[in-house]
């Protein structure tokens, strides 16, 4: 598989992060950085893989013209592999899901893909996508793997059991991106469920194909559940600066977002506190169109960004994070646990002392590619 058109460079961030961090938002609002914060900016920009963002946004303010010429012409460079990468993903979309209706199942999109069909499917997308996001049926897992093997879909990775949210990565070896199948979304299993995902999405037809696309309001909160779940970002401060991006185009999208179903779909106080703090990020640092967030959710916000200043105050605020959120962190295993019986009819097992370990470690160790 090709790698994404823009990597971070291998070198550490050793710059002032709180004066590159903002210079860098800015530059994402479409202000032109100062000629001496360039070299901080494309290093976040590329760890964040939002370098092609960059240039769409410093092109449609005028900002491109203030750059460096070596400056812009690696992001014209970037743009030009952006954007036939994109070409190349979304051509592989189209033949996945064309054998997949073939055998009678229609998948939902979701991250990127999501994105891309509900900004009306634009040739010059820029967002930069590490792979193909499909959720089908868990009773229709199976045969759609079958399916997609058949049609040339090699299996890359296998993930059994009817917990896991992904069940298989796919691709040929021309793709430039795996498809993730899933069998339901990301997060705690009882937060979203396929009813609930279903009821809130819409289907979608264009070049032969069929598809759903969740809603503005439901692709927030998947987004949400994703990156401060999934990836456990809320504990640790990392930000994935195009999911913020991602929040910023649905809120000004055609449809734009139902805040008040956002807030709906959090069903415990922690998802809650979860989803403000990433609210809160969204608007601060890329001008996202939210709701003002409330205090709760902005002194995460400043915690979080706290932790990505500090570097060595990462894990002791982590930590205090968890200590101040202790009743709410419980009620929310609590709610796990009974979604958990009612789902696969026996809630989680007890985690091994060495897995809880793991976990935190893993939380703690660092920001996952892509974000900072």
């Amino acid at each position: 598989m090709n790698a994404p058109a823009a990597s971070a460079s291998a070198a550490p961030f050793t710059a002032d992060r709180r004066a590159g961090l903002h210079a860098l938002a800015a530059a994402l609002r479409g202000e032109a950085p100062a000629e001496q914060q360039w070299l901080d900016v494309l290093w976040l920009a590329n760890t964040g893989l939002v370098t092609p963002r960059l240039r769409a946004a410093l092109a449609r303010s005028g900002g491109l013209d203030q750059t460096p010429a070596e400056v812009r012409g690696f992001l014209d460079e970037v743009e030009t592999r952006n954007f036939e990468r994109n070409r190349r993903l979304f051509a592989q979309l189209n033949d996945a899901v064309a054998a997949l209706n073939a055998a009678g199942i229609e998948p939902t999109v979701l991250k990127g893909a999501a994105i891309w069909s509900t900004l009306g499917r634009p040739a010059a997308f820029d967002r930069m996508l590490n792979d193909l996001d499909l959720l089908v049926r868990p009773t229709e897992a199976q045969r759609a793997v079958e399916v997609l093997e058949t049609a040339g879909f090699p299996v890359h990775s296998r993930y059994p059991g009817p917990e896991v949210h992904v069940v298989a990565e796919l691709g040929r070896p021309t793709d430039v991106g795996f498809i993730d199948l899933h069998q339901r979304p990301p997060g705690p299993p009882g937060v979203v469920e396929m009813a609930g995902l279903h009821r809130h999405s819409r289907r979608v037809e264009h070049d032969g194909i069929a598809y759903r696309v969740p809603c503005p309001a439901m692709q927030v909160f998947l987004l949400v559940l994703h990156d401060q779940f999934h990836d456990g970002d809320y504990w640790r401060g990392g930000v994935d600066l195009r999911h913020l991006l991602d929040i910023a185009d649905l809120a000004a999208g055609p449809d734009g977002v139902d805040w008040d179903l956002v807030r709906t779909l959090c069903r415990t106080s922690l998802v809650r506190h979860a989803m403000e703090a990433q609210l809160a990020a969204a608007g601060a640092l890329v001008g996202a169109a939210v709701p003002r967030p409330t205090a709760w959710g902005r002194l995460q916000h400043r915690r979080r960004l706290a932790q990505y200043h500090w570097p060595a105050a990462a894990q002791p605020l982590a930590f205090a994070a968890m200590a101040l959120e202790a009743p709410f962190l419980m009620a929310h295993r609590l709610a796990d646990r009974a979604d958990r019986r009612r789902l696969f009819g026996k809630a989680r097992a007890a985690v091994p002392v060495g897995e809880r370990v793991e976990r935190l470690r893993h939380i703690f160790a660092g920001v996952a590619a892509g974000k900072i």
